[in-house]
């Protein structure tokens, strides 16, 4: 009996080892394909061969085993601690990801270096504008969460966050892969360590214009965030954190562990909001706007389809060249959408 038990077990390891052998060969074959910076056709027939040597390796029948299946190890193991341990490198970036943000907050004064405040006139390429902003972080009057759903796909969407001041100006941020020239954004390759994290800081006439002025146009909602003062500059301060933390030190874009969605998630405070790793809206950007309704951080009178159609922009919108301001724009935009889009943060000592 002792002996038939053994035997079963042993059987079982043997399955659930091909099977971890198997996967892993996979992965590190699309590994091979996104990562490793070899011409097209290399990679190609590197993604493909790994995988296929490492499953003959272990499991063809004959002498030897142990020995073959002890090399299949071993490349498994060798590409994978050269996989993990790799960081990005610099690359000859696209024009309106050259320069990386940074943050310096010397009490209620924030400067923001590289801030983004580019010229997109539909039809044309854009023209990137790079400034020194200065802000008053104790007259930040709230925040709004704003969605850019992609086609017909519920799930798919990119999230960022507007924070908006008392002067009318607001900085938009947004969490993108940073993309080289000639390499176009694959949700594919975030799971392969391909692209570095870019966290773009500009202006709502540069980083929401952009997407509305896109032939075709993309939509975009604006939310309005009901947090008190205090959970927004904590969560604001986060933020310009993790950007000179990525300045200093650049991290790789990960569709599932930093993305636009799952970075802010991860750098909100528990005053603003936590949502735990189980909840799968987490992690699909999606059905963000249910999650947030869900945790009262947006209005939950209607339902999320309702909302998306209530507060959504798209067509017929002006330039914002037609505006003094960008907090001009900003105010602009704001009249379009229903009156609670105006916002405005609570109290301190608001539920």
């Amino acid at each position: 009996m002792v002996t038939a038990t053994a035997r079963a077990i042993r059987r079982a390891l043997g399955v659930v080892a091909g099977v971890v052998v198997v996967a892993a060969g996979l992965y590190l074959g699309l590994a091979i394909h996104y990562w490793i910076a070899w011409p097209a056709a290399v990679r190609q027939a590197g993604s493909f061969a790994f995988p296929l040597a490492v499953i003959a390796l272990w499991f063809a029948p004959g002498l030897g085993r142990v020995s073959r299946r002890a090399v299949a190890l071993a490349g498994i193991a060798t590409l994978c601690m050269a996989f993990f341990s790799t960081e990005p490198i610099e690359q000859d970036w696209v024009a309106l990801q050259q320069h990386n943000p940074t943050a310096v907050i010397d009490g209620d004064r924030v400067t923001i270096r590289n801030f983004r405040d580019a010229l997109h006139q539909p039809g044309e390429a854009s023209v990137p504008r790079w400034t020194t902003a200065t802000f008053d972080l104790s007259t930040l009057t709230g925040a709004d969460l704003i969605i850019q759903p992609f086609g017909s796909m519920k799930a798919l969407a990119h999230v960022m966050l507007s924070f908006g001041f008392a002067d009318g100006r607001h900085v938009v941020v947004s969490i993108e892969a940073r993309q080289a020239k000639g390499v176009s954004f694959d949700a594919v390759a975030g799971f392969f360590r391909r692209d570095p994290i870019y966290p773009e800081i500009g202006s709502e006439r540069d980083l929401i214009w952009n997407r509305l002025a896109r032939s075709p146009p993309d939509e975009v909602q604006i939310f309005p965030i009901h947090r008190d003062a205090a959970a927004i500059r904590l969560y604001f301060e986060r933020i310009l954190a993790f950007i000179n933390r990525v300045d200093a030190r650049p991290i790789f874009y990960s569709t599932l562990r930093e993305s636009c969605m799952t970075t802010l998630m991860n750098l909100a405070p528990e005053s603003f909001a936590e949502v735990p790793w189980h909840d799968i809206r987490r992690w699909i950007p999606g059905y963000s706007l249910s999650l947030f309704q869900q945790l009262r951080l947006v209005d939950d009178g209607m339902s999320p389809e309702e909302m998306a159609r209530a507060h959504g922009l798209r067509d017929g919108v002006r330039l914002p060249e037609e505006f003094p301001s960008d907090a001009a724009w900003s105010g602009y935009l704001r009249a379009k959408l229903p009156v609670s889009a105006a916002g405005a943060v609570r109290p301190l000592n608001a539920n």
